[in-house]
């Protein structure tokens, strides 16, 4: 039985029919490490989160502020919320074993720290499997004809994409801001827009406005030789791996950072909820393979600074050493992925284990 962390109720119906269970974490090995590390978490810091000013040490992680865990959970530690995942993470241990979509190249040190049970993150007993990286490689069409057409148009690694996934949105004014810091930037861009939000950065996406009308006045005009909008949708893994596309502005969802990593294309991080503040660190400071966005006492990107940060990414310094370690990790990501990858073979050793059990 495979099981999501959040619906792990299903691990003691599995430990009463002696049935191997395991918890499959979508995620980051620095994610998952979060969850499973919780109830010792708990038990060491004594205020609120967000008002501890120490780092906190997650076994094999790069530390973390307070302010950086998942704020639906963890800003208040007497909500329900954060009880229920409390409570969900002390019922991991029931798992025979828990599967991780990322690769063990990627993370090694939070694997390590995983595999030798350091601290007592996991039971002594259960097997830790890295199965990724898992992509979806269909594609919705909505807006593809357009896009690639666009695209062959570019000269390679010139376009910057900008996506803030499926269910991410922008305030008002924070897309008039992207609006006119993509202008300034002087550089290419496709950009998926949705309509704006100003609820925790959650749009509403069965809305059926047009994103446009919401874009600055004349800035479609202005811009019609340097960039494409689209609406709502666009072919992702298609726009990345085209060799026009030289830069992804993402909200460091961690579908998307596999996607990118896959196809080596360097990133500039927005994280705008989730654990996406994790993933935003894990890119920068452990695999720095992209920039980040710098965001002012009001939670806004201004203009000025997101022209900035494209052009550091597609024409800056720092590009090259940015490109040369993304290279590395795509490199990684495909033979974790071949018939004797590190992932294929911890999916080999996951179905020996489960062959074993079928046997007693």
């Amino acid at each position: 039985m495979v099981v999501d962390p959040f619906a792990n109720q299903a691990l003691e119906i599995a430990k009463e029919f002696n049935l191997l269970s395991f918890l499959y974490f979508p995620v980051s090995s620095m994610t998952t490490s979060l969850h499973l590390y919780l109830p010792i978490l708990d038990q060491q810091v004594s205020c609120q989160y967000i008002d501890h000013t120490d780092p906190i040490q997650i076994p094999g992680c790069i530390p973390i502020r307070g302010q950086d865990l998942p704020p639906t959970f963890f800003q208040d530690r007497f909500s329900i919320a954060y009880e229920t995942i409390l409570r969900q993470t002390k019922r991991f241990p029931l798992a025979d074993g828990v599967l991780i979509n990322s690769f063990s190249e990627m993370e090694a040190s939070t694997v390590k720290a995983l595999m030798e049970k350091q601290h007592n993150i996991i039971n002594k007993t259960q097997l830790v499997y890295l199965v990724g990286p898992i992509i979806q490689t269909g594609s919705n069409q909505l807006n593809e004809s357009l896009c690639v057409k666009w695209l062959e148009n570019q000269i390679p690694n010139s376009v910057l994409y900008v996506s803030f996934g499926s269910r991410g949105s922008l305030s008002q004014e924070q897309i008039n801001e992207l609006a006119l810091g993509l202008e300034l930037s002087g550089k290419k861009f496709l950009w998926v827009l949705r309509e704006p939000s100003n609820f925790e950065n959650l749009g509403d996406h069965s809305a059926k406005n047009d994103p446009l009308q919401y874009l600055p006045n004349g800035f479609l005009e202005r811009t019609k030789e340097q960039g494409l909008v689209v609406s709502f949708w666009a072919p992702q893994t298609l726009i990345l791996g085209h060799s026009s596309t030289g830069g992804f502005l993402t909200h460091c969802g961690w579908n998307s950072i596999l996607e990118s990593i896959l196809l080596g294309v360097p990133m500039i991080t927005w994280p705008l909820f989730g654990e996406q503040k994790l993933n935003a660190i894990l890119l920068i400071e452990g695999l720095k393979v992209g920039l980040k966005v710098i965001f002012n006492e009001n939670g806004i990107a201004q203009r000025e600074e997101i022209a900035k940060v494209v052009r550091d990414l597609m024409l800056g310094e720092e590009r090259s050493g940015i490109q040369q370690r993304i290279d590395e990790l795509k490199d990684a990501a495909a033979s974790a992925l071949e018939e004797d990858g590190s992932s294929t073979r911890a999916l080999s050793q996951l179905g020996t284990q489960m062959e074993s059990n079928a046997r007693k």
